[in-house]
């Protein structure tokens, strides 16, 4: 009995070695007066005081440009904008807000060109034990700290030789801890609805839910954060009346 725990602490102690080493915690992004005054979740009314800003390049068919999604520092919740997120990767949708504990509202039309708003879950959003235990194995497994460190928009990243199991491609990722889930981005890659980015953020099973990639130089794709700022947007979802998808 004492050796096994014996083991088991030390693996843990050896995992948590091989976890990111950040210097200290992230600092809360502050809401501006706005946020108090816009905020209104009964009323079917969204505010977002920031936005992320990444460029990227994705060489696999040949397209770049800006991607912008707007966040809610107090809440976690982030919203994608047809104009700025996806364009014409979204079909009908106007804009799409996801919030931390998976829950994902879309609003936009349908054929006809009559509003709809579509509510869906995303549970790979929220990992049980196991999936948590998975990633950390992946993360300890995959990703190699090179050592480099640098600050961007007062975000501390960190630099990682990304591997892979079935290939010896060898990819650079640089990642920040956030004081708001990223779970909220990877998870728009496991939605039903006709939506996705021009680029993938498919981390779910590598990352934990407070580590935000900030860049990656692989060979399909270049991606950075250029921008995490004051850039208010409200989202009304109000005019959009809900219909039901059957599973």
């Amino acid at each position: 009995m004492k050796r096994n725990f014996l083991i088991l602490m030390i693996t843990g102690i050896l995992a948590a070695a091989c976890l990111p080493s950040f210097a200290q915690a992230p600092k809360k992004i502050p809401a501006d007066k706005q946020r108090a005054l816009q905020w209104k979740p009964e009323k079917g009314q969204y505010y977002f005081s920031h936005s992320l800003v990444f460029d990227y390049q994705n060489k696999a068919d040949n397209t770049s440009g800006k991607l912008k999604i707007y966040l809610d520092p107090v809440s976690g919740a982030i919203c994608f904008r047809k104009e700025s997120s996806f364009g014409e990767h979204g079909k009908g949708f106007d804009f799409v807000i996801a919030f931390p504990d998976g829950k994902y509202i879309f609003c936009g039309a349908d054929d006809a060109g009559k509003k709809m708003r579509i509510v869906e879950m995303v549970k790979e959003v929220k990992p049980n034990a196991e999936t948590k235990a998975e990633q950390q194995e992946n993360f300890t497994t995959y990703c190699i700290p090179t050592g480099n460190k640098r600050v961007d928009f007062g975000l501390e990243s960190l630099e990682y030789d990304l591997t892979y199991a079935t290939s010896d491609t060898k990819d650079k990722i640089w990642l920040t801890k956030t004081p708001f889930s990223s779970y909220t981005i990877y998870g728009i890659e496991f939605v039903e609805s006709a939506v996705s980015l021009p680029v993938s953020f498919d981390y779910l099973h590598l990352l934990t839910s407070d580590l935000l990639v900030t860049e990656i130089n692989s060979k399909d794709l270049i991606l950075k954060l250029t921008s995490l700022e004051k850039d208010p947007f409200l989202a009304n979802i109000k005019g959009y009346p809900e219909v039901k998808v059957a599973d």
